[in-house]
């Protein structure tokens, strides 16, 4: 079992994230007050984890996406691995589903044509909310089916 490490909220687009010690996730829609947060999409809520953290920030040649990425939620204590397509997860009083694993790569990033692995290929996972609750920093983390 994990837990919620960080909590990250942007309330205008492609304006800096804040980190937040709670947040309301909505049914079908993400992080209430999050301007990336949407109805109905695969991407609601991008969860990293702190291992694939730790692997960007010793990256020695940032790829492309690094400083333009940041998740909503970070877990410590479990390997993104450990979350396939269509696991049902609980977190604080939410419940989610994986919908999506991995972030894009784009073909001019410096790591993709080093031919080198990046953690954000690899460690990232995106969820949509089934159901609505608080989410806080602390909170378990569990794979419910």
């Amino acid at each position: 079992m994990g837990e919620v490490s960080n909590i990250y909220l942007c309330e205008v687009k492609k304006q800096p994230r804040v980190e937040i010690d709670e947040g309301n996730f909505l049914k079908n829609f993400g992080l209430e007050g999050d301007a990336y947060s949407e109805v109905g999409t695969e991407k609601q809520v991008p969860v990293f984890f702190d291992e694939g953290r730790t692997s960007l920030e010793d990256e020695p040649f940032p790829g492309l996406c690094f400083s333009r990425f940041l998740e909503t939620i970070r877990i410590k204590g479990m390997k993104a691995d450990s979350f396939r397509t269509n696991d049902i997860v609980q977190i604080g009083e939410a419940v989610l589903q994986i919908s999506k694993i991995r972030k894009k790569c784009y073909p001019e990033c410096k790591i993709i044509q080093d031919n080198r692995h990046c953690a954000l290929s690899r460690d990232v996972r995106f969820c949509k909310v089934l159901y609505s609750g608080k989410i806080r920093k602390g909170d378990k983390v569990s794979i419910l089916a």
